[in-house]
């Protein structure tokens, strides 16, 4: 595969691509070019015997403004995403983190609505309800 996203980057000088297992995203500040990695990368995927799933592949316009780019491979449209998330992080199409500190404290409220019988549980030392706490707020 790093062959393949190799010979398909139009600017090996610019960071344009996140990689990780089979997950891929690519980013351009210009749709033109944008647009020609995607070729690039179809181009390299079926020289080499694979073909991008186009309904698992999604575009996304990170602008200010109300703005929405639309990207193809082989004249088939991209879905057009409000949001998406990459290893974890959330973007939208508004470049704000609201969605992602938004997430992170419902999965907060989860946890702590999950664990409350143990919080409330009387012959559980406070020491001991701290650590919990700590082991699973500060390693996320």
């Amino acid at each position: 595969m790093d062959r393949i996203t190799q010979a398909a980057n139009p600017d090996p000088e610019c960071l344009n691509e996140l990689l990780f297992a089979d997950d891929q995203a690519l980013f351009s500040p210009d749709k033109d070019t944008l647009q020609e990695h995607i070729n690039q990368l179809n181009r390299q995927c079926e020289a080499h015997g694979m073909r991008i799933n186009i309904k698992k592949t999604e575009a996304i316009t990170i602008s200010r403004n109300e703005t929405t780019t639309a990207f193809n491979i082989e004249g088939n449209a991209l879905l057009n995403a409000t949001e998406f998330k990459y290893l974890g992080s959330i973007f939208t199409k508004d470049g704000r983190i609201d969605r992602e500190i938004e997430v992170g404290c419902q999965k907060a409220n989860s946890i702590i609505y999950q664990l409350a019988p143990l919080l409330k549980h009387e012959s559980i030392p406070i020491a001991t309800k701290a650590k919990l706490i700590n082991s699973i707020f500060l390693t996320t």
